[in-house]
């Protein structure tokens, strides 16, 4: 009579290969971010991504082309898929900096087939141009892997993390792990060989509804045409549920360009105002009283 084996036969514990995945937004901060994530060995398993929606500046595009060659990146270009039909979901598509849409064409495919985002109706550029396209790549590309997605946060802007980011696998190195504010960023990059061509309030999506009225006020004063293609999509998609992209103010794209034709009070590069304002106390002349 053979004997029955006693010992407990415990589950195999399966462990996924860990990946992360570098948000690259195009900003400052991402940018800085992804050189600390390139040269810190913790990272060993990275890809870095650009989810481009069409109405990103040239200069941004031209930011994350020169970082992507400079820290050795390897940068991942996606763009939004809509697809037509309910029940199909947003897919992506792999371009470059130099197939990157340029003109909002990602953005118009996905006003076709929903609503005008905005402070009300919510936020569906985020949703379908930004989360379901990288959602995509990851599950078609990198399906059993433990993921852990890297974002550009500082600490001085941690109110803007995720509650559920442990659950969301979400991590904030310069919250969590090297504290870092606006003026360390800006710091570090003054002392690099190039810069982002922005000023602070221009931002990236260029007329996007979240800058303060304000701040787009001052856009479309310093460069008018930017306002033309939000002008148009307002006019061809609004509708009586979602009338314009700005339902704070209540503002439509034609009024805020009447808007920035007056005399009003523009928004400023507060970097730019501090760097004048040290220049100002750091001008040497010679004293009146210096001995002849």
């Amino acid at each position: 009579m053979s004997q029955l084996n006693t010992k407990t036969q415990l589950p195999q514990t399966i462990v996924m290969p860990r990946l992360y995945v570098m948000m690259f937004s195009s900003g400052r901060t991402s940018a800085a971010l992804a050189k600390y994530i390139k040269s810190n060995p913790k990272y060993k398993n990275v890809i870095y991504v650009i989810l481009n929606t069409g109405k990103e500046r040239e200069e941004s595009l031209v930011f994350a082309d020169r970082c992507d060659k400079e820290f050795g990146l390897n940068l991942i270009w996606l763009e939004a898929v809509v697809k037509k039909g309910k029940g199909n979901g947003t897919g992506y598509k792999i371009v470059s900096f130099e197939t990157a849409s340029r003109n909002g064409e990602p953005f118009e495919s996905m006003l076709g087939k929903y609503y005008l985002p905005n402070n009300a109706a919510g936020m569906n550029c985020t949703r379908e141009l930004k989360q379901r396209p990288i959602d995509s790549f990851l599950r078609y590309n990198y399906k059993g892997f433990d993921i852990k997605r890297i974002i550009g946060i500082r600490a001085d802007e941690a109110h803007r993390k995720s509650i559920h980011a442990e659950k969301e696998g979400l991590i904030y190195p310069f919250c969590d792990e090297v504290p870092i504010d606006s003026k360390n960023i800006r710091k570090f990059w003054s002392e690099m060989p190039f810069d982002l061509e922005l000023k602070d309030y221009e931002g990236n999506c260029d007329l996007c509804f979240k800058k303060s009225l304000k701040k787009r006020l001052t856009i479309i004063s310093e460069n008018p045409k930017i306002a033309d293609w939000w002008k148009k999509m307002e006019d061809k998609h609004g509708s009586e549920e979602s009338p314009r992209f700005d339902m704070r103010t209540n503002l439509t794209v034609s009024k805020q360009i009447e808007l920035a034709k007056n005399p009003f009070r523009k928004a400023i590069d507060l970097y730019e105002l501090s760097q004048q304002q040290t220049d100002l106390f750091e001008i040497e002349t010679d004293c009146f009283c210096k001995a002849t």
